[in-house]
């Protein structure tokens, strides 16, 4: 499958997303700083949110030059995200090297994340697009605030199924509709379209964290499927099995430990609920996605270019529905 969706990508548009220089431009940041993210969360990854901004860009007509500065601001906010989530988490690896505060400090690695914010609004600012400034500041302060509501829920265990989904959207959805969003805004198109593309970019990023969560409970995963639970965090996973389990639910209410109640029966079942869950935000970005093709596509010529630059992101969505690892 990754295959079918690599080929539909232009290979330009591969090369430009390998190629993406992640070196802070800043002259105030000391080498140092910058060496210290190069070998931490600046390391590998899979690039995912600047691609998808130049699959949204290129559906929308918008240029390479144009969406660059775009594009590689919201892999250093993932970027910033993940030294500060290092620190929140106790982590030791990522990406399969020291974590940026075991190679540094807890101290260093905050402040390090907090250079690579202030150095997207300092260039976003010189890009010149305003109001897309200000949509980056809400996606900063979006994630700043679903970390928040989810450190405070371990500690008052007062989980809902709208809980969940509000720290869904902050701390991912938020970071996928600016992708969705910021190319829809620098095509100068129809205020309702995007808006349209924001919100596939919500259903996207819920969708998104959703399945991740599956990703803890197969066989196949890479990841430690203990760690949200060692760390008492409720995913939504581990929410629908409480839900299936009243008595544990009650009981880890009164402040019995997570990892201790666990058992593992019936989490099949709270991994198809979840799933499901993720498929209908799927659905509704489908949808979304056909409202905008038919919003802009007036000529058979329209439709055809439509048409082959949105197959990756149609790939992306079933990728993420057939997700297993």
């Amino acid at each position: 499958m990754l295959q079918d969706f690599l080929s539909t990508i232009p290979l330009k548009t591969l090369k430009h997303v390998k190629d993406m220089d992640l070196n802070i431009s800043s002259d105030n940041c000391t080498k140092a700083v910058n060496e210290l993210l190069q070998s931490s969360v600046l390391v590998g990854g899979k690039r995912l949110r600047p691609l998808l901004t130049y699959l949204v860009g290129h559906l929308y007509g918008v240029d390479f030059k144009t969406l660059d500065p775009y594009a590689k601001s919201i892999e250093l906010v993932h970027a910033a995200s993940l030294s500060h989530d290092d620190v929140i988490d106790n982590a030791t690896t990522r990406r399969g090297v020291p974590s940026i505060n075991i190679q540094a400090s807890n101290k260093k690695a905050v402040l390090a994340g907090d250079y690579l914010l202030s150095d997207v609004i300092v260039n976003l600012t010189r890009a010149g697009n305003l109001e897309l400034v200000g949509e980056m500041a809400k996606v900063i302060q979006d994630l700043a605030i679903g970390e928040w509501i989810q450190a405070d829920a371990i500690e008052t265990r007062q989980y809902t199924s709208a809980l969940i989904e509000d720290i869904a959207i902050k701390k991912t959805a938020s970071v996928m509709s600016w992708c969705c969003f910021a190319p829809a805004m620098l095509a100068n198109i129809d205020r309702s379209v995007v808006e349209k593309s924001r919100q596939m970019g919500i259903d996207l990023g819920i969708a998104f964290q959703l399945m991740d969560d599956t990703l803890d409970f197969s066989e196949d995963s890479q990841k430690d499927a203990n760690l949200d639970l060692d760390n008492e965090l409720v995913n939504s996973v581990i929410f629908q099995w409480l839900c299936l389990h009243p008595a544990e639910f009650e009981k880890y209410k009164n402040g019995e430990s997570l990892s201790e109640l666990y058992t593992g029966e019936k989490i099949e079942k709270a991994v198809e609920v979840v799933r499901e869950a993720a498929n209908k935000h799927i659905e509704s970005a489908r949808n979304l996605l056909e409202e905008i093709e038919k919003d802009l596509c007036s000529t058979d010529k329209e439709l055809k270019a439509f048409q082959k630059n949105k197959k990756p992101i149609l790939y992306i969505f079933d990728y993420l529905t057939q997700r297993r690892h």
